[in-house]
């Protein structure tokens, strides 16, 4: 398997992978044509010459990008591809000097095992203007903001709850 920039020709692959998760409610929706606009943000999982898995890396500014459109098509589930593409798209970040990579999701623990940390105080600004303000489901979303700084210095104001100090056993 390989993980590359994915090419505007394989727009329909990718959105035959993200639909059947977007019509579970699992992701957003993305129709053909928003892939092919956003093209260049994805990355792509190829085997045999098939796309098997996506993920976009989608920038707010030079401080903060989303994780979004992370899936893996059913016949290439449960052998790592959504880490491995996690991976390469945290890489991209670091690459293109990113501060802060946000993930909203109903899959927190995923994300915590590759080192996301859950954000204090709800959706970031940028994410409720962008999808939540127009999003049918807002009222009663369940999803969870998660973040990982990747450049500390470009980060953006902390979103993380204060450590908390152990707490002494009982004697």
């Amino acid at each position: 398997m390989k993980i590359r920039r994915a090419r505007l020709a394989e727009a329909a692959a990718i959105h035959a992978i993200v639909a059947p998760y977007a019509a579970q409610g699992v992701l957003l929706p993305r129709t053909r044509e928003q892939i092919e606009r956003g093209a260049s943000h994805y990355l792509v999982a190829v085997e045999a010459g098939r796309v098997v898995g996506c993920v976009a890396v989608e920038p707010y500014g030079t401080a903060l990008a989303e994780i979004r459109s992370l899936a893996v098509g059913p016949e290439a589930r449960g052998r790592g591809i959504g880490a491995k593409l996690l991976d390469a798209a945290m890489k991209h970040a670091r690459q293109r000097k990113i501060g802060r990579l946000l993930a909203v999701t109903s899959s927190a623990k995923f994300f915590e095992r590759q080192g996301f940390r859950r954000m204090r105080g709800g959706m970031p600004a940028e994410k409720v203007a962008r999808d939540c303000s127009q999003c049918s489901k807002a009222a009663t979303c369940r999803l969870e903001a998660l973040a990982v700084d990747l450049a500390p210095s470009k980060a953006l104001l902390p979103v993380f709850p204060p450590a908390r100090s152990p707490q002494a056993a009982p004697a």
